[in-house]
């Protein structure tokens, strides 16, 4: 799976230049999960460290792996920056998440921020649930979060861009802006064709990518057919009720089966 994330020079200082990223409330939900369980934990799509970095500075080991060369690259350079006893706690490395196999197994288990989305097709979804039952150690669990779909949004996308980052100043004095765009919606695929578009001191670079949206019935069925017992669904990162209208699923499972 080619990454898009590596299609856009400095990539990785874009991410973290985005305020809607540093503003998510996630993060404070996953250091909390990792409290639970014992053993190490393996992030799937740890991108430049957003999460990671907390859960190591808190004592934990901690593997991440990413398809981004340019994600991983720039978390490695933030790693450098920590103090050593976090930096001993970090692995890294660049993975396939559909076709992983590191050899070992974790406590815990965590595909932050809508890892699971990217898979748009069910014989993708069941390959990296196969993934994690083979890297999830007896009793640990797999939390992970997609966003609930708000069909009245997916109904509206008119093909627009619309801006999500003002105009700021990146640390090296470049000009940067970000706008979003839904390019189509493919409602039998259950998929949003979308497009973030970084402006970069004029130039424009287009992050073209696919994103499925599930309901909770729908992961429901699909976890208990890779093996996997529903422990809770959330409606967002403050525990809050699986409602209509709630903004996210957040899901903590644990495998039973093979």
């Amino acid at each position: 799976m080619a990454s898009s994330y590596d299609a856009i020079p400095d990539f990785g200082l874009l991410y973290d230049s985005v305020p809607l990223y540093a503003a998510r409330q996630d993060v404070a939900f996953y250091v909390e999960e990792v409290t639970a369980v014992r053993g190490r934990v393996l992030e799937v799509g740890c991108g430049t460290g957003r999460i990671l970095f907390p859960i190591a500075r808190i004592g934990r080991a901690i593997t991440g792996i990413d398809g981004s060369a340019q994600m991983l690259e720039r978390c490695r350079a933030k790693l450098a920056a920590e103090p050593a006893a976090v930096q001993s706690r970090v692995t890294l490395a660049q993975h396939d998440m559909r076709t992983l196999d590191l050899g070992e197994t974790f406590g815990l288990i965590i595909a932050p921020f809508r890892v699971m989305q990217h898979l748009t097709t069910i014989d993708d979804q069941l390959r990296f649930l196969d993934v994690v039952a083979l890297h999830l150690a007896p009793g640990g669990h797999f939390v992970f979060d997609v966003f609930n779909p708000y069909f009245a949004k997916l109904v509206e996308a008119d093909g627009l861009e619309h801006e999500d980052t003002p105009e700021q100043r990146l640390p090296d004095g470049r000009t940067f802006r970000r706008a979003y765009r839904i390019a189509r919606v493919r409602w039998i695929d259950q998929v949003s064709e979308s497009e973030l578009i970084y402006y970069v001191d004029g130039k424009r670079y287009v992050q073209g990518f696919e994103m499925r949206w599930y309901l909770a019935a729908e992961l429901r069925n699909l976890l208990a057919r890779a093996g996997f017992r529903v422990r809770e669904i959330f409606g967002d990162f403050a525990r809050g009720p699986l409602v209509d209208g709630c903004p996210e699923l957040v899901i903590t499972a644990e495998f039973v089966s093979a």
